[in-house]
């Protein structure tokens, strides 16, 4: 990872410490459903990255460049798929946990206590949102750089076809004689 990822994460992670605890927990009935609308508009570009190349047209070397920066731009889509998951995952757990008994009564009680796990885990929701937001931004390029392949095929596509279609038309045609009838 990247330390500019992980910088952004523990900030992330940090200012979900500094919110009210009640704000974060009441607010994931609108958080959740965010993040879960994310997730839903991924997968069909995870799909579109996986079917877009078709060879058609193009060369084994650009099949491969192309192949490489397809399976780049998929990995991109599955982490931020993951991050937005494990966003909702722990958002969720926090809920939970933040509903339930105190877990075990010891002397360290903090430290085995529900408070704890649900900071901890306002932490890893903090740390896992501040990875998806960082990525919305990419995720757009991402769009724009399938758009971008789409169209190149395409019009590879399509001059081969009017290639095709010029040298049919450039090809002498048997003529047979006309009849002329008075």
């Amino acid at each position: 990872m990247p330390l500019r990822v992980a910088i952004i994460m523990i900030f992330g992670g940090l200012f979900a410490l500094l919110l009210p605890r009640e704000g974060i927990l009441d607010g994931s009935t609108r958080i959740i459903p965010f993040f879960a609308l994310l997730m839903a508009g991924v997968l069909p570009a995870m799909m579109q990255t996986v079917t877009v190349l078709k060879g058609d047209d193009l060369s084994p070397r650009a099949v491969n460049e192309y192949g490489t920066a397809l399976q780049d731009q998929l990995e991109f889509w599955a982490a931020l798929f993951a991050s937005a998951l494990s966003a909702v995952g722990s958002l969720t757990l926090a809920v939970v946990i933040s509903k339930a008994s105190p877990l075990i009564h010891l002397p360290m009680a903090y430290y085995f206590d529900r408070d704890f796990l649900v900071d901890a885990l306002i932490f890893i929701f903090g740390c896992t949102a501040a990875s998806v937001f960082s990525r919305v931004v990419a995720a757009y390029g991402g769009l724009k750089s399938l758009l971008k392949l789409n169209l190149q095929l395409a019009e590879r596509k399509s001059k081969r076809a009017a290639e095709v279609a010029g040298q049919s038309l450039t090809k002498p045609q048997k003529s047979e004689p006309r009849i002329r009838t008075p």
